[in-house]
């Protein structure tokens, strides 16, 4: 028999977004030519159970492009300075020509502990595109 653990896990929370990268302002041939470079950041409490998922996608919002996995489970360690946060980004480069759209998702669960629900934070998320020289 397995021994009981100290905490249960509820139901995730789930958040995502498709970003249109023509209609904020990126033209096709930018994307197709140049290529800029796209960054995904997510601050994450340290300690918790968090998915990060980014997808580069085609006009047809099917074609995948890049993309980027992230997964930590509760009681894992993160190594970074800040013991209360975590930091993940990754920066897409090189993606080839057809990239229109960019589907971030993030989800997290609370952990129940004797004291209560532990909730997992998340904030600071964003896409940005940085232009090289």
């Amino acid at each position: 028999m397995l021994p009981s653990l100290p905490f249960a896990l509820s139901s995730w929370c789930v958040k995502q977004q498709h970003i249109d990268l023509v209609a904020e302002g990126f033209w096709e041939e930018l994307l197709d030519s140049y290529q800029p470079n796209f960054t995904v950041m997510d601050c994450k409490l340290a300690d918790s159970v968090y998915e990060l998922h980014v997808r580069l996608l085609g006009a047809d919002r099917a074609t995948v492009l890049g993309e980027f996995h992230h997964v930590a489970h509760e009681g894992e360690q993160d190594r970074q300075e800040n013991k209360n946060w975590h930091h993940v980004s990754h920066v897409f480069q090189r993606y080839g020509a057809g990239l229109r759209y960019v589907h971030f998702l993030h989800k997290a669960k609370e952990v129940e502990t004797p004291a209560g629900f532990l909730r997992t934070r998340v904030t600071d998320s964003s896409v940005s595109a940085q232009l090289r020289d």
